[in-house]
């Protein structure tokens, strides 16, 4: 199911959108479960629900039917004509969007914020000036206490971006955080 992770992420923001908010705690999945029912008389487990939206620690490989069950919710027939619909759809690249937003040009030097995405990661940074950042505290995540990155803004929902983290006098790469179900947690503390 690899090749089809755009088409099941634009899924999952699309039954959000027909549930009415975000899908983010145990209560949601079994609420999204059971108005599935009643609406389609269609059964999907909170189980599978909370596997496919990255809630609990699982790769999702979800079965055909199980999202076609989350097709016939939005209103369509099935996944492959949702994904053939996506690929008409002129507004998939772009659009606005509505989220808790921290741009990096507000804060001041010696600012925290408190990160957080699934499954359990969880990252206290501390805003350096000049849009570099340090961490203070890492817990479940691959950023370690100290790596310092830059960041020009935090969105709630959507992945963290970061260009390179640099560890001790060591440059790494690319790092993506929250790359399914983006930022759960975004404060400034």
């Amino acid at each position: 199911m690899d090749n089809h992770i755009p088409e099941l992420n634009s899924l999952l923001t699309e039954v959000e959108r027909k549930y009415g908010r975000r899908v983010a705690t145990s209560t949601d999945f079994e609420s999204l479960s059971a108005e599935i029912e009643r609406m389609n008389g269609d059964l999907i487990s909170a189980s599978t629900l909370k596997r496919l939206w990255g809630y609990v620690n699982s790769n999702p490989t979800p079965r055909g039917s199980t999202l076609d069950i989350l097709c016939r919710y939005i209103g369509e027939r099935n996944f492959n004509e949702f994904c053939n619909n996506l690929k008409k759809n002129a507004n998939v690249e772009s659009g606005h969007f509505t989220s808790r937003f921290i741009a990096t040009s507000e804060l001041s030097v010696g600012q925290k914020l408190l990160l957080g995405w699934n499954p359990d990661r969880l990252v206290q940074i501390v805003y350096l000036g000049d849009f570099r950042f340090r961490v203070l505290e890492s817990h479940n995540a691959q950023l370690q206490e100290d790596d310092e990155f830059e960041a020009t803004n935090f969105s709630l929902g959507f992945p963290l971006y970061l260009p390179f983290i640099l560890r001790g006098m060591v440059k790494h790469p690319s790092y993506v955080a929250g790359s399914f179900n983006g930022l759960t947690t975004l404060e400034i503390l």
